[in-house]
């Protein structure tokens, strides 16, 4: 097993990629520690997880809260003694915004999970990985982290695209900056994949089409293929990685 006595620590790991990597990592040996805003899908996985002779606890919060981070990591470190390995999924589009929010409330919010949550997770996490010799990031971005998105699908104001960008560069700076400690730091930018996040636009045949299409193998990715690319970058497979961008996306950025 590939994660065999790691300590894995997954946020957004409720649904989607989150999901799909938190029970590849059990499977192949790490203890998981299952972390997402949505406690109650949160606690099935975990069940799924034990149920299949896996080792997982729950521990629930949002990224984008620094009280809520503290306590995620310190829970980790309390449960299993260290961690080993941080994928940060958790993951919004404006679409997931507060009812009738506005322009700067999207914005706010969308940067808050994404962008922030994803640097808090990383600043709080490398903390204890240094003091245990080093560990594996696994950042989540998008292909809209590496290129514009058509002006069909947007207005050019998108605050998802915007904070898939930091977190590419963000994964870049932190990659350089903590070889040093022990610690790669990577990014995986999916293309369109199907999971919750997506169902708004794949639930219209003809949308779903046009996304079809922007994707050279003619298809949307699923979640266990994203997972597949996290279980590399996480494992020692990926040893002398860091820093390193990798496009899961079925060869849209290479149009």
């Amino acid at each position: 097993m590939r994660l065999e006595s790691k300590v894995a620590l997954i946020t957004g790991a409720a649904s989607g990629i989150g999901e799909a990597t938190a029970e590849l990592f059990a499977a192949e040996g790490a203890s998981v520690v299952v972390s997402d805003i949505n406690e109650d899908a949160a606690r099935d996985v975990v069940q799924r997880i034990q149920d299949a002779g896996g080792e997982a606890t729950l521990i629930a919060g949002s990224v984008a809260d620094r009280a809520a981070v503290e306590r995620i990591v310190g829970g980790t470190v309390e449960r299993y003694g260290r961690i080993d390995i941080l994928v940060n999924s958790a993951g919004v589009t404006r679409r997931h915004a507060p009812e009738n929010a506005d322009f700067d409330e999207q914005w706010e919010f969308v940067m808050g999970v994404n962008m922030k949550g994803t640097m808090l997770m990383c600043r709080f996490a490398s903390d204890e990985m240094k003091k245990t010799g080093g560990g594996a990031i696994v950042n989540l971005a998008s292909v809209y982290g590496l290129v514009g998105r058509p002006a069909s699908l947007g207005d050019g104001f998108d605050p998802y695209t915007q904070s898939k960008g930091g977190v590419v560069q963000l994964t870049r700076e932190m990659g350089v900056t903590m070889a040093k400690d022990g610690i790669r730091t990577n990014c995986l930018c999916p293309g369109f994949v199907h999971t919750n996040l997506t169902t708004g636009l794949t639930g219209d045949p003809e949308t779903l089409a046009k996304l079809e299409a922007l994707h050279p193998m003619g298809r949307l990715g699923e979640s266990h293929e994203i997972a597949k690319a996290a279980l590399f970058l996480a494992s020692d497979d990926a040893s002398f990685i860091t820093g390193a961008v990798l496009s899961v996306d079925g060869g849209y950025a290479a149009q």
